[in-house]
């Protein structure tokens, strides 16, 4: 493997049991699985990983030949390959309504997770073994899911569990259908197809009460995706246009209106929205304020190759002192005002996204996450993983302040921290009242430990060491106990 977003998805289950009646002590349990076995045991025998990646570089001369194989095969795959040929493992959910569970089969429920990733497919897994017990894609939602591409991070409502995601359709004029799964019901509505627009690479989108947002970055799917067949990976077939403005579509979730907003900003990529909120606007319309975690460009799908994340490696040095600006990320807040209730066409001229403010790189963060009690509401705090050019990774974490701008830190020499996950005190008050969970490589010892920091403080509550490394990943996800 050369990328680290094509590493063979493991996850890491950690379960924190409180302590029993006279004792003081909180024990943690782990335990971790492989979700693709099947695909790896494929590559030991053959030596070979002839499946489209995410920067994974192959043999373009092999890829030609082997043209017509490959067309078939990414038609075919997502959806007939095993429940462990299959390697996805960007993000973890905990139900979605409307997906019909292999649990219903006959075998005995103890609760499953759904693993997602960039594409319409989904992979189950048992909550306590980790093992995989179905696969599934969109179309299981709605037959008109056709496309193989959706964002990772699906968005939820935080009051009715309501379930929002997008569907793309590649080709030279990309098909985006944005859908809604009833919580209540299982039933998924479409509230909007849009045509006309390229395909971009979208892994996360923007959730309001009111509406669901993409923003289509500048950076395209070349040839309207043709291009994968060649490269057989999706950096090299992207396509970053500074000339190109991003555009962002706004879609009614309410009311059925479909398209009512389409503003547009410089351009930009980005992983992550944060949150996002809707104001009352002039004369009956609505305006957005939105955070999202942004790069002036693709640099950073680069950076992470594995031969540029080593320190030892010559190539490290692209990315760190004087050169690091270009792959770091800013959070900026926007604002799209006067939203009004009318549908309108795709071809309506775009009005300016205000720019309200963008956080020096030093003060941003990667990997973003927030209480989620304010999800969809005015929200204050932001944490996430630092880089500050201390090592050639991620360096830290920072909680960062959107009302004064002031961010604190917290970086320790050899110390790699993944992503921190929010977990709200459920008796607290204040938006920051809970804890963060982050898994920590120490790099002086090689072995990893589940941190736990206070989200107020930021000072450190406790730690749980461990006697193995454990790797690390993309995101993670808290289940409270029932």
């Amino acid at each position: 493997m050369s990328h680290w977003f094509d590493g063979f998805t493991q996850t890491h289950r950690f379960e924190i049991v409180p302590p029993s009646d006279g004792s003081h002590i909180t024990d943690v349990r782990y335990n971790s699985r492989h979700q693709c076995n099947e695909m790896i045991e494929n590559v030991r025998k053959t030596g070979s990983f002839d499946e489209i990646c995410f920067g994974q570089k192959q043999d373009p001369c092999q890829n030609l030949f082997r043209k017509a194989f490959s067309s078939f095969k990414v038609a075919t795959q997502p959806r007939d390959a095993g429940i462990e040929a299959i390697n996805v493992g960007v993000t973890l959910h905990d139900h979605i309504p409307g997906m019909p569970s292999a649990r219903e089969n006959g075998l005995p429920s103890k609760g499953t997770l759904w693993l997602k990733s960039d594409n319409s497919r989904l992979q189950e897994i048992d909550a306590m073994t980790l093992e995989p017990v179905g696969v599934a894609d969109q179309r299981k939602l709605h037959p008109e899911l056709t496309g193989t591409l959706a964002a990772a991070h699906m968005k939820t409502d935080p009051v009715t569990g309501d379930y929002f995601n997008y569907n793309l359709e590649l080709g030279p004029q990309a098909t985006y259908r944005i859908f809604k799964v009833s919580a209540s019901t299982g039933k998924t509505e479409i509230l909007a197809t849009l045509r006309g627009m390229r395909a971009a690479y979208l892994h996360s989108f923007v959730l309001t009460e009111r509406y669901v947002i993409l923003c289509i970055y500048s950076a395209y799917y070349t040839n309207g995706g043709v291009k994968i067949l060649w490269t057989k990976n999706v950096v090299d077939a992207i396509d970053f246009d500074p000339n190109e403005k991003n555009k962002w579509l706004v879609i009614d979730r309410r009311h059925g209106k479909g398209l009512v907003g389409i503003f547009e900003s410089d351009p930009f990529f980005a992983f992550h929205c944060v949150n996002a909120w809707d104001e009352a606007g002039k004369d009956d319309t609505t305006n957005v304020t939105l955070d999202i975690s942004s790069y002036e460009n693709l640099d950073i799908l680069k950076r992470f190759y594995y031969e540029n994340m080593k320190s030892t490696s010559p190539t490290a040095l692209d990315y760190v002192g004087d050169h690091a600006g270009r792959a770091r990320p800013s959070i900026r807040r926007f604002r799209l005002t006067g939203i009004g209730n009318s549908t309108i066409p795709i071809a309506s001229k775009a009005r300016q996204a205000e720019l309200i403010f963008a956080v020096p790189k030093a003060d941003s963060v990667e990997l973003p996450t927030f209480n989620n009690r304010y999800a969809c509401k005015p929200s204050r705090y932001i944490y996430g993983l630092s880089d500050r050019g201390n090592s050639v990774f991620l360096d830290g974490l920072i909680k960062f302040d959107t009302e004064t701008r002031a961010a604190v830190s917290r970086i320790r020499h050899a110390q790699s921290p993944g992503e921190p996950i929010f977990v709200p005190d459920p008796d607290g008050k204040d938006e920051d009242d809970g804890v963060l969970l982050s898994v920590v490589l120490d790099g002086t010892t090689g072995k990893s430990y589940l941190l736990v920091l206070d989200a107020k403080s930021f000072d450190e509550v406790g730690r749980a060491e461990m006697d193995c490394a454990v790797g690390i990943g993309f995101h993670g996800h808290h289940v409270p106990t029932k």
